[in-house]
């Protein structure tokens, strides 16, 4: 999820009112991503590191152990797995096999703009 309304959600999580879930494979995924040409002019060699590094006051590693099989994309099934093992509300996405979803169990699955708008109404 890159975006740019990511200052928001930084400013989000220092109210301690949130907090980010993180696996292996969602850790793997993100050092594939930002290593792709489109990407790779906004990440430094380090940028992982330093993402998690500064981050990581507000995530929670999780060790997903179920098995998820209903995405259209097989590859983003273990984002369902992180979402329903560390009993996530929300699933923030830009990817439209997962938002297509709406909801998984407990989560919502929204854009970073749909879940600002929402937790601001609340």
């Amino acid at each position: 999820m890159i975006s740019k309304k990511y200052h928001l959600l930084d400013r989000l999580l220092y109210t301690n009112k949130v907090r980010i879930l993180f696996c292996l494979e969602l850790i793997e995924e993100l050092a594939s991503t930002i290593t792709k040409p489109k990407l790779r002019k906004y990440f430094t060699g380090n940028a992982l590191d330093d993402m998690i590094e500064a981050f990581d006051a507000f995530i929670d590693f999780v060790a997903v152990k179920s098995n998820v099989e209903i995405c259209r994309d097989p590859k983003d099934n273990f984002l369902l797995a992180l979402a329903k093992d560390g009993k996530a509300d929300y699933l923030l996405t830009g990817d439209k096999d997962l938002l297509d979803i709406e909801k998984f169990g407990r989560t919502k699955i929204l854009t970073l703009t749909n879940f600002l708008n929402e937790i601001t109404i609340r």
